[in-house]
């Protein structure tokens, strides 16, 4: 497959229909310090990387943290002489890469994908734009539009340093997103993916991925995120390569759930090229 940047004027214009209908952005109250390519570099430099059992030198199992940490050097040197990987680049949520970027990132990685998760946070002085304990936006109005943006700047940058890696198989390249990161990844209307996946999602802010591209929307009627708002994703089945998994159940980490995770992995699997 092979890997086509997606044109800088067409992805203007994509997120501008996006925040079409945000009267303010909010971006005047973020510090200049979170903006700009310093800040994105930033995400790349601190990235979660999680990899399989058989790339750890160790021999102690799916090994996964920052990028730069002792442990996972050692095992992206040991990926560096074997063949190329399958990758997932994962979108965390809005609360950072946290639990559920583990244990996402750890099931991905169980499955045999090396998964590289760019950190929003490590921007410096990085606006908060959730409360899990209410389940809600928060952070300055309309500042939601602009996070999307960061985000998709965020996985161009991690895209740009996998070139790094010899191992990196760019004919199985997937793309996963957990609650926030699911909305980045509906947003990411480039073809460098054979497939992506949404986690605990509506696709609230709409869908924009290749029309012929695979993809796995799943979500829990009762997540409690959700409020018993609509799932927008149902819009885009038959009209796109969107396929939707609904759970019973109030999960956000839709991977925790069996059927889900089997679902997701054998989405995967499915794509993967031998």
């Amino acid at each position: 497959m092979n890997v086509r940047p997606f044109p800088v004027i067409a992805l203007i214009l994509v997120l501008a229909t996006v925040g079409a209908c945000v009267a303010a952005t909010g971006i005047e109250n973020v510090p200049a310090v979170s903006l700009g390519p310093a800040a994105v570099e930033r995400t790349w430099e601190r990235a979660q990387i999680y990899l399989p059992a058989d790339a750890n030198p160790h021999g102690t199992g799916v090994i996964g943290g920052p990028r730069d940490l002792g442990s996972v050097r050692q095992a992206l040197d040991v990926l560096a002489t074997g063949p190329k990987r399958p990758v997932v680049v994962y979108l965390h949520g809005c609360g950072g890469f946290g639990n559920s970027g583990s244990f996402n990132a750890g099931m991905l990685a169980g499955a045999g994908y090396v998964v590289v998760a760019p950190d929003s946070f490590a921007r410096p002085k990085r606006v908060r734009t959730c409360d899990s304990a209410t389940h809600s936006r928060i952070g300055p109005d309309g500042i939601y539009t602009d996070v999307i943006k960061w985000r998709l700047e965020e996985l161009d940058r991690a895209l740009a340093g996998l070139k790094d890696y010899a191992w990196v198989d760019w004919g199985n390249l997937f793309l996963f997103g957990h609650s926030q990161g699911s909305n980045a990844v509906a947003a990411y209307p480039g073809n460098a993916f054979r497939g992506r996946i949404m986690s605990g999602t509506r696709c609230s802010t709409g869908y924009h991925g290749p029309k012929d591209e695979p993809a796995l929307a799943v979500y829990s009627e009762h997540d409690p995120w959700r409020k018993g708002r609509p799932i927008k994703c149902l819009d885009y089945v038959g009209k796109t390569g969107m396929q939707v998994l609904s759970l019973t159940g109030t999960l956000h980490v839709v991977a925790k759930d069996p059927e889900a995770k089997a679902r997701m992995i054998a989405f995967l699997d499915g794509l993967r090229t031998r």
